[in-house]
């Protein structure tokens, strides 16, 4: 006879393992490719700002900017009680993609200090 079946908790489809001199990054969430799915900033080092953590992942997971990528816009929205950081990136092929990121928990934690 089999015990239990244990289930995994659901691992993040964007993951990210960065330590730095006074702290963790933490991010969860999906691609960012929708509010839905956006890629949450819990927490960042000290110094470390969200903006910089966004620029961080996006180099991560796209490339070097202005190489492989850029900015084309980017803007700040408040979508039901959540803040999310929205990027329109141009890549180097000419694709045109919305990344968005939940900065909430990170705005919160931030005011804290």
């Amino acid at each position: 006879m089999h015990g239990p079946r244990v289930q995994s908790p659901p691992r993040s489809l964007f993951t990210v393992d960065l330590s730095i001199n006074e702290g963790t990054l933490v991010v969860t969430g999906g691609l960012g490719d929708s509010i839905a799915n956006a890629i949450v900033i819990k927490k960042t080092p000290k110094g470390l700002s969200a903006a910089g953590a966004e620029m961080l992942l996006l180099e991560q997971r796209l490339g070097p900017r202005g190489e492989r990528w850029q900015i084309k816009g980017m803007s700040s929205e408040q979508i039901s009680s959540r803040t999310y950081d929205v990027y329109a990136i141009r890549l180097s092929d000419g694709t045109e993609r919305a990344i968005i990121f939940d900065v909430t928990e990170w705005l919160s934690r931030a005011a804290r200090i």
